[in-house]
């Protein structure tokens, strides 16, 4: 008996695991839908996000500030198995992206990296207007500064949510922006608007599955 209570104490005391959070969102791009699926858990003060859309699989570690410290993306079909980790300021590349082997360093422009802005702007800007970071293309993996903007409350899909813009910066902000749709309860993501691709492409908006 004595033997039961002591491994009763001893489950009460040892940490309990920490359980995946999943959300679901339904990305539209024309006459085009695809499912994307968020998995989120926190351990050991670091924060692992797997994000999943059709063939492709995207990992992101980041630190309890939201810093994005490693990211890998894998998309079989096209071939792309790449991670990518950051150093004192210096970006490592490896893998294959495309078919293409990459073996390579980048610098950091001395800006924060967030290469998931959906997943934590709503908290970067609850008390301040604008954020200033960095992160990479996937789809040709160059690095760009980013600007994401809060913009007030907006209607999306029907209800009240916390407008975020984001742009590229400079004379490139002419380019090319999108909008971030976040819940102003909670400030989790829950929508997108943007075109992704060259021009004509249709908007892709993406929405929270409720």
């Amino acid at each position: 008996m004595k033997n039961i209570y002591l491994f009763s104490i001893i489950m009460v005391l040892l940490p309990l695991p920490t359980l995946a959070q999943k959300t679901t969102y339904l990305s539209t791009c024309g006459d085009q839908q695809e499912t994307i699926v968020w998995q989120e858990k926190k351990a050991n003060e670091k924060i692992y996000l797997t994000v999943i859309q059709e063939n492709e699989q995207q990992e992101y570690v980041m630190n309890k500030s939201f810093h994005t410290e490693k990211w890998q993306i894998i998309n079989l079909p096209f071939q792309t198995d790449l991670t990518i980790e950051l150093h004192n300021n210096i970006y490592s590349i490896t893998g294959k992206f495309k078919g293409k082997s990459i073996a390579k360093t980048v610098k950091s422009s001395g800006c924060v990296w967030y290469q998931n802005i959906a997943y934590n702007a709503g908290i970067l800007l609850r008390d301040k207007k604008t954020v200033k970071y960095e992160c990479f293309r996937p789809d040709n993996i160059k690095l760009y500064t980013m600007v994401a903007e809060a913009q007030g409350i907006e209607q999306f899909n029907g209800v009240n949510a916390n407008k975020i813009a984001v742009s590229l910066t400079g004379f490139l902000s002419a380019f090319w922006s999108c909008s971030y749709y976040f819940d102003p309860a909670t400030l989790n993501f829950v929508g997108y608007k943007g075109v992704n691709g060259k021009p004509g492409t249709p908007e892709t908006i993406i929405k929270k599955v409720k």
